[in-house]
């Protein structure tokens, strides 16, 4: 017979696509629960730049430190995928002349999944920039798996348009579907970078609730430096299989100086087929494949992840 992790989990829904608001989880508790596995392999993330790929495609449990673990963590062709705690930061990477490397070689990024097949459930992780690197937060190379964030938090990063852009969250590669649900991003350049690749399965969703994205910091500038969206929807101009993508709950801070409507790509009229309307405090995308929009500033009630929330000291406040 096979071993779940724990008590039998309802399996996620892949590819569920939400054309109205979605309803709020109990109070305290989260909307999306982990995929039951079976038989699993646990992963025990070792110090250092750490990169595991098991043979197979089995299950996976990504089992994270104590302590706060340093270096980038890239996990290859799990299925399933369970992560729920966990404290990571990113070091500089040293040339042998003792120069720090300022190239896009490094693969600086808190959390890395890539060809996972089922779903990669990520709960309770922080990310910051303490380890003195510029990094990405999540990245996705997994065009065949649905992908689940919740109260995550990425506390920091930064980085500038010619290295690593300082995404909270991209799917470099794509993915079947993006969940979001309490999640919380403090970013010194780039957002949710969700534009389609080659790779995305067409028809696939994004649906992102009770998220919030800070710009943090002066900009770094540099060459080619002209973008840092903290939401980027698609690259070019038609669209072509964006994410069909819910919000709920969604808000933007542009750093000090700098107007809402630069949150977005883009708001300049004739970049997209259809021009996103901005107010005073909404951002919306008649015309495009999204439900809802975002709103301006901070939530009501502050981050949907505050400090200490995430992290090794971790504890779920369970499903609804």
């Amino acid at each position: 017979m096979p071993n779940p992790l724990r008590r039998p989990l309802w399996a996620a829904l892949a590819g569920l696509c939400l054309l109205v608001a979605p309803a709020l989880a109990s109070a305290g508790t989260l909307k999306w629960r982990p995929p039951t596995l079976y038989n699993p392999v646990v992963i025990n993330i070792a110090a250092g730049n750490f990169m595991a790929s098991p043979m197979n495609h089995p299950d996976c449990i990504l089992n994270w430190p104590k302590t706060k673990h340093v270096g980038r963590v890239q996990i290859f062709n799990c299925h399933n995928v369970v992560s729920i705690g966990g404290y990571n930061t990113v070091p500089p990477t040293y040339l042998s002349n003792g120069t720090v490397d300022k190239s896009n070689s490094p693969a600086s990024r808190i959390l890395e999944v890539s060809g996972a097949t089922g779903v990669v459930h990520i709960e309770g992780l922080l990310g910051d920039a303490s380890g003195g690197a510029m990094s990405d937060g999540l990245v996705f190379n997994s065009p065949a798996a649905t992908i689940q964030i919740e109260n995550v938090r990425i506390d920091g990063i930064y980085g500038y348009s010619d290295q690593f852009h300082a995404d909270c969250l991209q799917p470099f590669g794509g993915v079947k579907a993006l969940r979001i649900y309490n999640f919380t991003c403090r970013t010194g350049y780039q957002g949710m970078s969700i534009w389609p690749v080659s790779t995305s399965p067409v028809g696939w969703t994004a649906d992102i609730e009770r998220t919030n994205i800070v710009s943090i910091g002066p900009i770094i500038w540099g060459t080619h430096n002209d973008g840092g969206y903290l939401y980027w929807p698609c690259r070019d101009t038609a669209c072509t299989n964006m994410a069909l993508t819910s919000f709920y709950s969604v808000y933007l801070q542009p750093r000090s100086g700098a107007s809402f409507a630069s949150t977005v790509y883009s708001t300049s009229s004739g970049v997209l087929v259809s021009t996103p309307l901005v107010t005073t405090s909404t951002i919306t995308f008649p015309g495009l494949r999204v439900v809802g929009g975002v709103n301006y500033g901070a939530p009501p009630g502050g981050d949907f992840v505050p400090a200490g929330v995430a992290g090794v000291s971790y504890v779920s406040p369970g499903y609804q």
